[in-house]
């Protein structure tokens, strides 16, 4: 699969990821951990259904382009919304939430407004505003394609770090969610490959790994902070 193949070969490596790499050579206890995963409440929390609105409007318009089949538009409306609550599963920012059981920490608390985190998360949405419908695909696609084997990683390293199973529940449904999203991408995007333009899918995918190098070292700038938790929470 022609798609497939660049994709993955846009993905990073844990050593291009500033916390990832710390991590995985032994540094960082539950403190630590917990202030770096702040971050993604912070992306998730103001993100996550602007995007989800974004991606939808694109594919509806897909639709009406005959971009797409009514079949493609339903097997991503599923992709989409299971993010969120399904017969299956909690919401995936109940699963988040999870991480900091034993905290004061729970679903309604929001973290300050950081301008550097906004500022990645802004360039986020826009990436997928400016994206037209393949090239928002192959950035979801990429990500849920990199990230069943990096949430292995975060579930080994964070059992390590005192986290039980049901904590980590959030990387434990991210191994198996994203490689059923991915692959449901890849085929969309393959059977609709001679109207993709390749260099256009690179930019857009360099770009959005690049928001995630970003919150990577924001990951690590918290974690190494030495604030206690509440610190970054209104």
């Amino acid at each position: 699969m022609q798609i497939k193949e660049l994709l993955i070969s846009l993905h990073p490596k844990i050593n291009d990821m500033p916390f990832m790499s710390e991590l995985v050579s032994g540094k960082f206890q539950r403190e630590e951990v917990l202030r770096s995963e702040v971050v993604e409440l912070y992306r998730a929390l103001d993100t996550r259904q602007k995007i989800q609105d974004i991606y939808k409007a694109k594919l509806k318009e897909g639709i009406e382009q005959g971009l797409i089949t009514k079949e493609d538009l339903d097997v991503m409306q599923e992709v989409i919304d299971d993010e969120g609550e399904t017969e299956d599963h909690i919401d995936h920012l109940d699963m988040r939430f999870k991480l900091f059981v034993g905290t004061n920490i729970k679903r309604g608390k929001f973290p300050k407004k950081n301008d550097q985190l906004q500022k990645i998360n802004d360039e986020w949405v826009n990436i997928c505003k400016e994206a037209n419908l393949w090239e928002i695909m192959a950035c979801h696609c990429a990500i849920e394609g990199w990230y069943p084997a990096i949430s292995e990683m975060f579930e080994k390293e964070y059992k390590k770090r005192g986290f039980n199973k049901e904590e980590l529940e959030i990387f434990i449904a991210h191994q198996g969610a994203d490689v059923e999203h991915s692959e449901a991408q890849y085929s969309i995007l393959e059977k609709n490959f001679s109207k993709i333009d390749p260099i256009k899918i690179k930019r857009m995918v360099e770009r959005t790994f690049g928001t995630s190098k970003g919150y990577e070292k924001m990951k690590l700038e918290f974690a190494k902070s030495g604030k206690p938790l509440d610190h970054f929470f209104q």
